[in-house]
């Protein structure tokens, strides 16, 4: 495979196709890739030949996934965001495509940067991701976290968005969407100190939520703690970033926020590699995350990666397993559920017609394991072989 994109014809062999995850695994069928989309599976997948084929001996195929957490404020991003596209592309083969992701949802980051690279792999001078971005994220008022302060001067940090009214509100969030942005952060809990979480203002996070809403976006909350997950509930978004490391008195806020249909982001391994990795600590975590699945909570899959500077998705598998979740769960998390909180009703599922987004894994059992999601053989995105240069 070269670093140009082909056509969008591919045969795909001998596939195990793993259609949805409440599906059993196939036995291995041909899948064939035409203009964008799956054009026919099993006996339907029949060319007229010059078709280029790929066998995949028995590799398990399923729909593409998301990461809906990242974030591009590394060093990599901003410095090479115009660079040369190799360079680049191998930042973007290491960070995304070599985890199976087609799609990913930037939580934070500098618009100019972002938008640079969503403009070239848009263009096709990247093989890379569909990337939806919040922009930089709104805060409290006077509610920088204590993480980011290192990173921004402080002579800029009038730039970053801290409402301290509801008009300021909804000027945050129209200003963010003018400049790029797909969906909404709030900082609903911010931690401006280790130890010390500053909430929002209910009304200001109401205010932006509603504007947000009108203009047909969602919107993710990062909530932190009890406060942070309380104002998150009263202005309704749409999503939790985290789940809440600091737990105390959250119970009842997040069994109500999967009544509601409310999504969370576990990104459980963030707060092992990031924060403290003692099971003290952890487990309180994993079982918010347990009560909240427990009450009809769903789960869209995301790593924080980019905050956290492991790659590897091996480790959030392995804690969403702990935390009593199934495969078929976390690949509900990673396809179904995110083409659904976005209404994308032609992603999500390996089915004729739909995108040809796929992942496939480097696994031939049908009896597929948490640890073989982390194993990928190849990532397409519209038909179009985006990763490994060696696929063919």
């Amino acid at each position: 495979m070269s670093d140009t994109l082909d056509d969008g014809s591919l045969l795909l062999r001998n596939a195990r196709v793993w259609r949805r995850p409440d599906e059993s695994v196939s036995g291995p069928q041909d899948v064939l890739l035409r203009g964008g989309r799956i054009a026919g599976i099993g006996l339907s997948a029949k060319t007229d030949g010059g078709t280029p084929e790929v066998d995949l001996a028995g590799r398990v195929t399923t729909a593409g996934f998301w990461n809906c957490h990242v974030h591009l404020t590394e060093a990599v991003w901003s410095e090479r965001s115009r660079a040369h596209a190799p360079g680049l592309q191998s930042a973007i083969d290491d960070m995304m495509l070599s985890r199976g992701f087609v799609t990913v949802v930037d939580l934070g980051s500098l618009p100019r940067t972002t938008n640079a690279l969503i403009q070239r792999i848009e263009t096709g001078q990247l093989r890379g991701p569909a990337i939806v971005t919040a922009g930089i994220g709104i805060r409290p008022w006077r509610g920088i976290p204590f993480y980011m302060r290192d990173l921004v001067p402080w002579f800029a940090r009038w730039m970053l968005p801290m409402p301290l009214t509801r008009v300021g509100a909804r000027w945050a969030v129209t200003s963010q969407l003018r400049t790029g942005a797909g969906v909404v952060k709030l900082f609903t809990g911010s931690y401006v100190t280790p130890e010390r979480v500053k909430p929002m203002r209910a009304a200001v996070a109401r205010a932006a939520v509603e504007q947000a809403h009108r203009q047909g976006v969602r919107v993710f909350a990062h909530p932190s703690n009890r406060s942070g997950t309380a104002v998150a509930l009263d202005a309704a978004v749409d999503a939790l970033a985290h789940v809440p490391d600091d737990t105390e008195g959250t119970a009842e806020l997040l069994a109500e926020a999967a009544r509601r249909g409310m999504r969370m982001i576990p990104t459980l391994h963030m707060f092992a590699s990031t924060v403290r990795s003692d099971p003290e600590y952890l487990r309180p975590i994993h079982e918010a995350l347990s009560d909240f699945i427990r009450h009809g909570g769903k789960v869209l899959f995301g790593t924080d990666v980019g905050y956290m500077p492991e790659r590897e998705t091996r480790p959030e598998f392995e804690a969403m397993a702990d935390a009593g979740m199934s495969v078929q769960d976390m690949l509900r998390a990673l396809t179904t559920e995110p083409a659904s909180f976005f209404a994308d009703e032609e992603r999500g599922a390996v089915d004729v017609g739909h995108h040809a987004d796929l992942t496939i894994l480097d696994t031939t059992s049908e009896n597929v394991r948490p640890a073989d999601l982390a194993q990928i053989y190849a990532t397409i995105r519209g038909a179009k072989r985006i990763w490994p240069a060696s696929f063919l």
